[in-house]
């Protein structure tokens, strides 16, 4: 792997462990965030009934999500996966944390450094997404399996029908044999 993204990865991954893991300890603390959106959450809950509107229990289940996607991240098991599950949960709590149009002063300025970071972090997680580590894309292979499917199935059948006259003959061939003969 490169030695970048095994460095990169942990570093990007450590500060959603450990909000994570704080939301989860201090659940009412970032609850009382959500207070002006009780309605919206309540909303959603009607239509989605196994979705709790406990602010409390969405606390706990966001910060068990990015942590779990945090850990995954940084192990680098399903990294495209873990990094879009975060950007797509950092958006809304950063809208939630991060309330700038509402504040004033000071607040005003922390709220707008800790929700631009916030977005920074996001652009940081989508690249990630993004990041295939040099293979190409499942649609690159798709298309590229469509495009040259006949002439697969051609080199199948000419290695079947070298393999078959192989075992007629009574020779024991190898895979490499038989493509030998076929480059032929």
């Amino acid at each position: 792997m490169n030695p970048l993204r095994l460095l990169a990865r942990p570093l990007l991954a450590s500060v959603f462990i450990v909000d994570g893991l704080d939301a989860i300890r201090n659940a009412d603390k970032h609850a009382e965030k959500l207070e002006p959106y009780d309605k919206p959450i309540q909303a959603i809950g009607d239509r989605v009934p196994q979705l709790p509107t406990d602010a409390k229990t969405l606390t706990r289940i966001t910060g068990a999500v990015t942590v779990g996607a945090g850990v995954l991240l940084a192990t680098g098991k399903a990294p495209r996966l873990a990094s879009a599950v975060l950007a797509a949960v950092t958006v809304p709590l950063t809208v939630v944390k991060y309330p700038f149009w509402t504040s004033k002063g000071d607040q005003r300025r922390a709220d707008t450094s800790g929700f631009l970071r916030n977005l920074a972090l996001v652009g940081g997680l989508l690249i990630a997404a993004e990041d295939r580590v040099g293979k190409p894309s499942l649609g690159w292979q798709w298309n590229n399996w469509r495009a040259h499917r006949s002439e697969l199935a051609d080199v199948k059948a000419d290695l079947t029908r070298a393999n078959v006259k192989a075992m007629k003959s009574g020779v024991k061939a190898t895979t490499a044999d038989l493509r030998a003969k076929i480059s032929s």
